[in-house]
């Protein structure tokens, strides 16, 4: 049978959550990542004397990044597979977050989060990818729905975040402390599948029959 076939018709199982709950961890993490300069902005503002057109448009760099994120991954995914690109993608996000909160200056906080950005753009459509292109056919569209409903989880950390750390420590720790667990979640992506159709459409048949 079509390996492909054979993975439409599998029931939910084990596999299938697990990999909701890995590609899940990562968005939420996206999510945080996305809220905390809502929520740091105001300290920010304080620290570099901001004007409201820098305030927004520090607020909007990595926006900027996602969108041109964005319009790389989809690309990358293609050529080097889905699991890389997830895995690079979130590795940079995580980078990124990290080195805003050691940026020396205000510049370097916004080449920062244009690079956040940048990987947070590129994980999120092809994380969804994968999370279709294993799910069985007649719940694919129920598991994406999941798979974004963990975006709510990580606007409800920045917002903890923001409220625990922010106040009494600085926006940097909050930083730090969105970047740990983004960089951690990378290495737990090197655990995920492949897609099983980005092998076949690679003539790497074998792989993609093992996997079902």
């Amino acid at each position: 049978m079509d390996p492909i076939a054979r993975l439409d018709r599998l029931p939910l199982g084990r596999p299938h959550l697990r990999l909701l709950f890995l590609l899940g961890l990562g968005w939420a993490l996206d999510a945080m990542d996305v809220g905390l300069i809502g929520f740091t902005l105001p300290a920010l503002t304080r620290e570099f004397g901001l004007s409201p057109v820098q305030a927004g448009l520090l607020g909007s760099v990595g926006l900027l990044g996602m969108l041109l994120g964005a319009a790389l991954g989809g690309r990358l995914a293609d050529r080097l597979g889905r699991k890389a690109v997830i895995g690079y993608s979130l590795f940079l996000a995580g980078l990124g977050s990290l080195l805003t909160a050691l940026a020396p200056s205000l510049a370097w906080v916004f080449l920062f989060r244009f690079l956040t950005g940048l990987g947070l753009g590129a994980e999120l459509p092809v994380a969804a990818s994968l999370m279709a292109e294993w799910s069985p056919l007649r719940l694919r569209g129920r598991m994406v729905v999941l798979l974004e409903a963990f975006w709510a989880v990580g606007w409800l950390l920045a917002a903890l975040l923001g409220y625990l750390l922010v106040p009494e420590y600085g926006w940097r720790l909050a930083f730090l402390a969105g970047a740990l667990p983004a960089l951690y979640a990378a290495y737990l992506r090197l655990s995920l599948p492949e897609s099983p159709r980005w092998l076949m459409a690679r003539g790497r048949v074998g792989e993609a029959a093992a996997l079902g």
